[in-house]
């Protein structure tokens, strides 16, 4: 029975709803009986409803503008597409409720239950759920920037794609939840609880992850740039491909995580943790390496214990932890047009195709006259693979390839040789097989006829420790204003500079 003072008003709106009227703003209905009620596209704006009971009423596209609802129960209730601006909805009932696509900017649902609420596309852009609970809610591609969800219960839920931007999750709590793709710019996460969430491929630059517990979470591919992670507990979690880019990470617990293949640059690891990390082609330098923990990591592909690195002083940490990127930088004495840009792509793809090595396209700065393509290797053996191949389409690159083999020739003639020396040969010759067992040759013809590709070329090399070689130099480089017809001099082997065996090796570390 209904013995709401207001009861009245509440059958009055259900006669007058049914004989087809549907604005109601304003009305009182505290402490009434709806549950059940079918009232979707009702105008409920700024309407009193306080303690009132809508389990399971059908309230959907309806307005419910400044409505309040605190201590409400809505637990099934169907909000979908309901206007919610502004509302009150503090310690309401809305466990399992529908609120597909509602619109609850700047509402307040403080200390709400929303248990297995489904609010997805919903908008709470500046909503309060301050300790609201969300345990097992689907917020999919819902719109949270600058919410507040500090110490909100967001076990197990879904928030994926979900746009919490700015948003406010102080010591929230967010152990098991879906966060995959979601947008987290300069959201404030202290404290929280990540634990084993899935955060793959989400937006955290510079989130702010002061010891928050990201134990065990799924971070592969996550942008980290400008985070800050100082005090985070890491511990097992999956940093595969994530970029931490000026990162800080001062005494993050990192241990036992897996950080293979990731962008680490300019970031702060000041007496961070280490050990146990597997870090097969993990890219980091220029890193800041005070009081860091590292024992061991393990290098091996498969993290299967098989190539472990040991450190035994912090030098050796800072060493291994400021590795810069093997790279190839061929520089081209012309500039490049769109012309030469398509003939280059498709070159490029098809060696891209026969060898896997050069699968990765090159960083290409265009200047006034000369064009400088960056290729960056996995490891210092596989450079002059690269240098071969990037090479190939141009005119200068078969001098290249010669003068490469001449150089390895000549070490295999030595009677010592060393593993990076070998390693190095067997890449540059699988490449050069590679190319002469396939068709590229048909497309030589293309590439001789245009004026980028006969320019002269200069190529050096950088090694993982920084060290840099100019391993070919075509003496023409820089000359202008000059004709075949004016008699060019003509270029002897000797007069191409290209480094002696010795300063090869010493490039690759190998000298015995």
């Amino acid at each position: 029975m209904n013995s709401s003072p207001h009861a009245k008003n509440a059958a009055i709106l259900l006669e007058k709803y049914a004989q087809g009227e549907r604005d109601f703003a304003d009305i009182i209905l505290n402490e009434c009986v709806l549950s059940g009620a079918k009232l979707p596209y009702v105008n409920l704006k700024r309407a009193s409803l306080k303690v009132v009971n809508l389990s399971t009423a059908n309230l959907s596209h309806g307005d419910l503008e400044q409505a309040i609802l605190n201590v409400s129960r809505l637990s099934g209730a169907n909000l979908s597409h309901a206007r919610l601006q502004s509302a009150q909805l503090n310690v309401a009932n809305l466990i399992r409720a529908v609120l597909v696509g509602a619109d609850l900017t700047g509402a307040s649902l403080i200390r709400a239950e929303l248990l297995r609420a489904d609010l997805s596309n919903a908008t709470l852009t500046q909503a309060n759920l301050q300790e609201a609970d969300l345990r097992e809610a689907r917020l999919r591609w819902a719109r949270l920037h600058r919410a507040n969800l500090s110490q909100c219960n967001l076990r197990n839920s879904s928030l994926l794609g979900a746009d919490l931007s700015s948003a406010q999750l102080y010591s929230a709590a967010l152990g098991g939840a879906n966060l995959s793709g979601a947008v987290l710019t300069e959201a404030e996460l202290r404290h929280a609880n990540l634990r084993s969430a899935n955060l793959s491929g989400a937006n955290l630059r510079s989130v702010n992850l002061r010891w928050a517990d990201l134990s065990g979470a799924n971070l592969q591919e996550a942008d980290l740039t400008d985070a800050k992670l100082s005090g985070a507990n890491l511990m097992g979690a999956q940093l595969q491909g994530a970029i931490l880019e000026n990162t800080t990470l001062v005494h993050a617990d990192l241990s036992r995580s897996n950080l293979q293949k990731l962008y680490c640059v300019g970031s702060d690891l000041s007496g961070a943790t280490l050990t146990g990390a597997l870090m097969h082609g993990a890219n980091c330098y220029d890193l800041q390496t005070k009081d860091t923990v590292c024992e061991w990591i393990d290098l091996s592909p498969g993290g299967d214990h098989s190539q472990l690195q040991q450190f035994e002083s912090a030098a050796a940490i800072y060493t291994f932890l400021n590795h810069r990127p093997s790279q190839v930088q061929l520089i081209v004495d012309a500039a490049l047009n769109h012309t030469a840009h398509r003939f280059l792509a498709k070159v490029y793809e098809y060696i891209g195709n026969q060898v896997v090595a050069f699968s990765r396209p090159p960083e290409i700065e265009i200047r006034h006259r000369r064009t400088i393509l960056t290729y960056f290797a996995q490891m210092d053996t596989m450079l002059l693979a690269i240098a071969y191949l990037a090479t190939w389409p141009f005119q200068d690159g078969q001098a290249l390839g010669g003068t490469l083999s001449d150089l390895i020739n000549q070490g295999l003639e030595r009677p010592h040789r060393f593993p990076a020396q070998d390693e190095a040969h067997e890449y540059l010759y699988d490449a050069m097989q590679r190319l002469a067992s396939s068709n590229i040759q048909a497309l030589r013809q293309e590439l001789d006829d245009h004026p980028f590709f006969v320019a002269p070329l200069q190529v050096q090399l950088a090694n993982t420790s920084g060290q840099r070689l100019q391993l070919y130099h075509n003496p023409r480089f820089g000359i202008r204003n000059l004709s075949p017809d004016d008699g060019l001099f003509p270029i002897k082997p000797d007069d191409i500079a290209v480094p002696q065996l010795d300063e090869l090796l010493a490039f690759f570390s190998v000298v015995g």
